[in-house]
């Protein structure tokens, strides 16, 4: 279904055209992090070596030089038309610890995909006041994930301190292109890379010794409450075996339009995150098919484990 703006904002002369939250209010946990007490478990300190060594991500490499990887790139070209200087994916394959990237080091725009950011940063602000997010805070967390509601976003992104949150939580989580990109005046128009969002990710995954465990699955567990129609992308493929974790963005701008999508998904023999950054395309319905057929792509090539 299409997905229509609901504001816009003027920067320099750019339109940006953010989501709108399409559907009823819906109902789900969103984990102990955000609805329940911190209790002794969440106060605990945990093993900063162990975590780290447990969040160790490898380095991303563009080679095609083993059958797998040659097969996912040619999936991935196939769906693009060939090589496209817009257009930016990376895929991390948990069962080998392979990573596979096309452009993966390419800035673009986050769009609504920032909205992880905010919110990790939300739940890591009120864990260090020895609290949770208040109701109000709470709710707002949960539709800027699961409707990609804007409101919502704004609202967090002043309590958090705007970009330099979103820059400190970056830098300490060790996402260095993204925390170095220049600040804008609109949360969406904040740059990121694709491998950046797949060591996010991974870090979410995994545990870091920045963000606490329970606020991880809580954000998690958000983004796999993500309402129907916007779960395409990396989300596209899931179904009553597949669970898939996803934000996707979509913003139209000066490119004129970006179109997001970061994730991961788990089952049919498969475990990868993945992301992908598009810029420049023609229309939003056509760059959310692209993304869905990239997300396909990835998905049919991984039957076959990276290496």
């Amino acid at each position: 279904m299409p997905l229509g703006p609901d504001r816009s904002v003027t920067r320099r002369g750019a339109l940006l055209l953010l989501p709108t939250a399409v559907l009823a209010l819906g109902s789900g946990s969103v984990g102990e992090a955000l609805s329940g007490g911190i209790g002794t478990a969440a106060r605990r300190a945990f093993d900063i070596a162990g975590v780290l060594a447990r969040s160790a991500v490898p380095a991303a490499s563009a080679r095609a030089d083993t059958p797998s990887r040659a097969a996912l790139s040619k999936a991935v070209l196939e769906v693009l038309g060939g090589r496209s200087p817009v257009i930016g994916v990376s895929v991390l394959d948990r069962r080998t610890g392979a990573w596979w990237h096309y452009r993966g080091d390419a800035l673009a725009p986050k769009g609504s995909v920032s909205k992880v950011f905010i919110v990790a940063a939300a739940l890591r602000k009120a864990r260090a006041s020895d609290s949770t997010l208040t109701t109000a805070r709470r709710e707002q967390a949960r539709m800027a994930i699961t409707r990609s509601d804007n409101a919502s976003a704004d609202a967090l992104y002043a309590w958090i301190g705007g970009h330099a949150a979103i820059a400190d939580l970056a830098a300490q989580l060790g996402l260095a292109a993204t925390a170095r990109a220049r600040p804008a005046d609109h949360w969406g128009l904040t740059l990121t890379t694709p491998n950046d969002l797949v060591r996010f990710m991974e870090q979410l995954r995994a545990g870091n010794p920045v963000t606490h465990p329970d606020d991880d699955a809580a954000l998690l567990d958000l983004m796999a409450q993500v309402i129907d129609g916007q779960r395409w992308g990396v989300g596209t493929v899931r179904t009553a075996t597949v669970d898939v974790h996803v934000k996707n963005g979509w913003m139209r701008v000066d490119d004129p339009w970006v179109i997001n999508s970061v994730g991961d998904v788990r089952g049919a023999g498969r475990d990868y995150a993945m992301a992908l950054l598009q810029r420049a395309q023609p229309d939003q319905d056509s760059g959310i098919a692209r993304a869905s057929r990239i997300g396909r792509a990835v998905f049919a090539a991984l039957e076959t484990p990276l290496r």
